[in-house]
C-alpha cells in the first residue's frame, strides 16, 4: 500500500539526515561528538503534532540524549553539565532559529488536507 503524502512529509530522508549532520558538524546540539553508532534524529516539532521530516525541523542527538528527552528527564552533557528537559527543548529550537531565518514552529508542521505542492516546499521557498 502506498504511503500518504502526510506520512511521507513526516519521514526523514537519507538526504535530510546528511544535511543535518553537515549543519551540526557531526555533533549533537549540545556539542557532543556523534559517533556513527550513536546518532538519532529528532523531530523538534513532533510527528504527532504534524512535524515535518525536513532539515529545518530535525536535529541530531546522541541516543542517550534522545531517550532522556522523550522520557522528560534531565540530560547530562559529557557527564557534567545537565540540561533540564525544558532547557534542552529551548536549546534545540534556538539551534534551528539561529540557522533558519524566520524559523517558527508553525513552519515545521504539515496540514492534513494541504495541497500536494505544500509537501514539495524547498528550503529556499520555506524561508522567504
Amino acid at each position: 500500500m502506498a504511503k500518504s503524502k502526510l506520512t511521507k512529509a513526516k519521514e526523514i530522508s537519507f538526504e535530510t539526515k546528511q544535511k543535518v549532520l553537515d549543519r551540526q558538524g557531526n555533533r549533537s546540539v549540545s556539542g557532543v561528538y556523534l559517533a556513527p553508532y550513536n546518532i538519532e534524529f529528532h523531530h523538534v516539532i513532533p510527528r504527532s503534532s504534524s512535524g515535518v521530516g525536513y532539515e529545518w525541523n530535525i536535529v541530531a542527538l546522541t541516543k542517550e540524549e534522545h531517550r532522556l528527552y522523550h522520557d522528560h528527564c534531565s540530560i547530562p552533557v559529557n557527564g557534567k553539565e545537565r540540561y533540564t528537559w525544558l532547557e534542552f527543548d529551548i536549546l534545540m529550537k534556538n539551534h534551528l532559529k539561529m540557522r533558519y531565518e524566520g524559523w517558527s514552529e508553525e513552519k515545521c508542521k504539515v496540514r492534513k488536507y494541504a495541497e500536494e505542492s505544500d509537501y514539495k516546499v524547498t528550503r529556499k521557498d520555506m524561508w522567504k
